[in-house]
């Protein structure tokens, strides 16, 4: 008996042990989707939202800009209000009173760091103009983005006297994304698709 199960775990572990590795590429055909709500809120209570439709907005440390325009930002803003109207929200204008207001913008973070190896005697470089070896200086440089949805709740403030967030997604790393576009697109249908709690 012993011996079987020792057996099926060898099998087991062998079956798993020839899995292919991924490909790289197929690892990044779609975004990552994180949604999280609050849970004591009633979804279906809201009536009416508004959203900046064509503008997307941009935090970044390496852009002055604090906006994101057109056809990202229009067809991202475009699938978000088509996904609120089937969900049985009616759009408005913001001063119209809405319930809710539906946030969207991207976070991207350009960073540039560098290393400095000192290598040991017979590495490195040598200088003319010094006349030695001299440490290696690497730089790197990493970029990410990540496209936040966020819906807030227009007739409650918080302790801070800010609008209560009452839903958040965050899709990521649209920047190496073999098609950020579309992906995005597809990533935003996702996030309503994770997000069943949001309707009327």
């Amino acid at each position: 008996m012993m011996r079987s199960f020792i057996l099926m775990i060898g099998l087991s572990l062998l079956i798993v042990g020839c899995q292919p590795m991924p490909d790289v590429e197929a690892l990044n055909q779609n975004l990552i989707v994180q949604t999280d709500y609050d849970a004591s809120v009633s979804f279906n209570d809201y009536t009416t939202y508004t959203l900046t439709l064509d503008t997307l907005g941009l935090i970044s440390n390496n852009s002055k800009d604090t906006l994101q325009l057109g056809p990202y930002a229009k067809d991202i803003t475009a699938k978000i209000k088509a996904n609120m109207d089937a969900r049985g929200y009616i759009y408005v204008d913001k001063n119209q009173n809405p319930d809710l207001g539906f946030v969207a913008f991207i976070v991207n973070d350009f960073k540039v760091y560098q290393t400095i190896s000192y290598p040991s005697y017979g590495g490195g470089y040598y200088s003319s103009y010094y006349g030695y070896y001299y440490p290696r200086v690497n730089t790197y440089a990493s970029n990410s983005a990540a496209l936040i949805l966020e819906l807030v709740d227009l007739n409650k403030k918080t302790s801070q006297n800010q609008f209560k967030l009452i839903w958040t997604c965050y899709i990521g790393d649209i920047v190496s994304s073999v098609d950020p576009f579309q992906k995005s697109v597809e990533a935003v249908d996702q996030a309503f698709v994770q997000s069943s709690i949001i309707g009327r």
